[in-house]
């Protein structure tokens, strides 16, 4: 079963990992059958999500999370957090205040995301 400190020491790899646009970390934290959900309703899989790493169309300068929040499920656990993120996308500026969900499951011995969605805060005044 996974401890508090194995998710938010997988929660800060998967930061570091999207700030440094670093694929093959990224690769490694990402279950092959992800399934994710943007802010705008977007549905993306794990090729999508590397592809936009990968490419540099999505590129964050700032990504800092609080208020972790962790329920446990029989095969995993549930992580939200907080985010201010900033970056470009498509070469276009963006920030904003996001609400991350994430599914997590222990995977051949590592903690991998099944599934995540994220939605925007309102009221920050965030673009």
């Amino acid at each position: 079963m996974m401890t508090e400190e194995d998710l938010l020491a997988a929660e800060e790899s998967l930061r570091q990992a999207m700030l440094r646009g670093d694929v093959a970390a990224l690769d490694a934290l990402i279950s092959d059958d992800l399934v994710f959900v943007n802010h705008t309703g977007q549905v993306f899989n794990k090729e999508m999500d590397l592809a936009a790493h990968r490419s540099g169309v999505l590129r964050f300068t700032r990504l800092e999370v609080s208020e972790p929040i962790i329920r446990y499920l029989s095969a995993g656990a549930v992580v939200i957090v907080s985010a201010s993120v900033a970056g470009t996308h498509g070469g276009t500026p963006f920030e904003a205040r996001l609400r991350y969900s994430r599914v997590w499951q222990w995977v051949d011995e590592r903690p991998q995301i099944v599934t995540g969605q994220c939605t925007a805060i309102p009221g920050d005044g965030a673009s």
